[in-house]
């Protein structure tokens, strides 16, 4: 941040600078030239001193009458014939060129040692006559004006410089306390950390969006944190039981064939429900849901395919009906596997419950797609916490499954802004199934 404040004064005071450079050089000049301008008005009337006619007819005043002036005759070879001046000052070649010609003039500034002269000739059939004055007056003005500009041009840079500082230290105290935040952040590892009370301007938006990313990441690590938990709470029931039956193996080798054969089905129905139970946090943990790109389907498309995949591996009957109407079927915008995903975790999920003979249904209407069973239903003290990750009802725990099923359905859903539901049947059993939008619809011609 210091850097940063050393950059914008830095700035400040250099653009001020080039500014009131140009300004007081603009100022210098244009007082110089008027200057002049007032020098050369004075001496044109100081020519209507030098009264007389013919070429020797010209009357040079004392210097007591006007001593700022300094008056010369010239002859045609530009020699001095009559003089006031009290230094021998040289004839420049342009005012050589006036010598000799009638009605020429010519003024310039001439240099002598350390001092300025302004010159004006006038030129005669005989040579010319100059009067010059010095500008030493108006050199000690200049230097004046540019010690006074270049002082001015120092002050107010410098006072630039501070106001950038002040400036800088105004916006950077926000981000310096984002800084800080930060770095607390990147040594604690807390994500609870004091954030400067947003504002309106950028650095506030800046740190509204920076708190609102802590608060994105402290509700991740707390989702991340119960996941931990709730998978090792539900990993010990299965390898509990893999334990307890590999030392009930290894202490009765000779046990009746059928029982060892009893305690093998229950090792191998343990290793399934652990290797569910793994694949689904990989796909909750690794963001695999997330990954996925939308595209547009037919929902009842979808839903056959899962039907018929679920009930040849099931050896269930798994019926899909479409309430549209003739010709119509919906078309969503999602993630075709991550949609068949979950339309087969509704189904695996009331194939479970439902241990009749009575063929699941599955129900698309819309965008709404409905899996209904046979089953006992859903209590309904759990019937707000079905969608929860690890969340089992107490009559379902002795059943395989990792509870994170319907949660990996709501999570698939929502993320393509979709709802879930789940309601018991007046008849028994339980309605679960989601909602998504509908992307259009495509109808064909339905013969009468």
């Amino acid at each position: 941040m210091s850097s940063l404040r050393i950059k914008i004064a830095v700035a400040m005071a250099a653009l001020v600078l080039v500014a009131t450079s140009v300004v007081g050089a603009v100022s210098y000049r244009s007082t110089g030239a008027r200057l002049i301008a007032e020098v050369d008005g004075s001496i044109s009337e100081a020519t209507t001193l030098l009264v007389g006619r013919g070429d020797k007819g010209l009357l040079i005043p004392t210097r007591g009458q006007l001593e700022i002036y300094s008056f010369r005759v010239l002859d045609i070879r530009a020699e001095t014939v009559k003089s006031s001046f009290e230094l021998d000052l040289p004839v420049s070649d342009s005012a050589r060129g006036v010598v000799g010609v009638n009605r020429g003039f010519d003024q310039s500034t001439v240099e002598f040692g350390s001092e300025r002269f302004r010159v004006h000739t006038v030129g005669l059939n005989t040579g010319a006559v100059q009067v010059a004055r010095s500008l030493g007056e108006t050199d000690r003005v200049l230097r004046d004006v540019q010690r006074r500009t270049a002082l001015f041009v120092l002050v107010v840079s410098l006072l630039a410089a501070a106001v950038g500082w002040l400036l800088a230290s105004t916006v950077a105290a926000p981000l310096r306390r984002l800084t800080r935040a930060a770095s607390e952040v990147e040594r604690s590892g807390d994500l609870n950390v004091s954030l400067p009370e947003p504002g309106g301007d950028e650095v506030g938006r800046l740190g509204s969006a920076f708190g609102s990313m802590l608060g994105a990441l402290q509700r991740s690590q707390g989702e991340q944190h119960r996941l931990v938990q709730n998978a090792g709470h539900e990993l010990r029931t299965p390898l509990t039981s893999l334990r307890t039956n590999l030392a009930v193996l290894r202490r009765h080798p000779d046990m009746a064939a059928d029982i060892q054969e009893q305690i093998l089905a229950d090792v191998d129905n343990e290793v399934g429900e652990l290797t569910e139970l793994v694949n689904e946090l990989v796909a909750v943990a690794s963001g695999e849901l997330a990954d996925q790109a939308p595209q547009e389907f037919l929902l009842a498309e979808a839903a056959r395919r899962v039907a018929a995949r679920v009930g040849r591996r099931r050896d269930r009957s798994v019926v899909v009906e479409i309430r549209e109407q003739v010709g119509a079927e919906a078309m969503v915008f999602a993630p075709l596997v991550g949609i068949e995903r979950a339309i087969t975790n509704l189904v695996e999920n009331a194939a479970k419950f439902d241990q009749s003979d009575v063929a699941i249904c599955v129900e698309v209407e819309g965008g709404r797609l409905t899996v209904i069973d046979h089953g006992p239903g859903i209590p309904e003290d759990d019937l707000p916490l079905v969608f929860d990750r690890f969340h089992r009802a107490t009559a379902s725990r002795t059943l395989p499954g990792s509870g994170l099923g319907l949660a990996i359905v709501r999570e698939i859903v929502e993320r393509q802004g979709g709802t879930v539901s789940a309601i018991n049947r007046p008849g028994g059993g339980a309605s679960v199934g989601f909602e998504l939008p509908v992307q259009n619809a495509l109808t064909s011609a339905t013969p009468p």
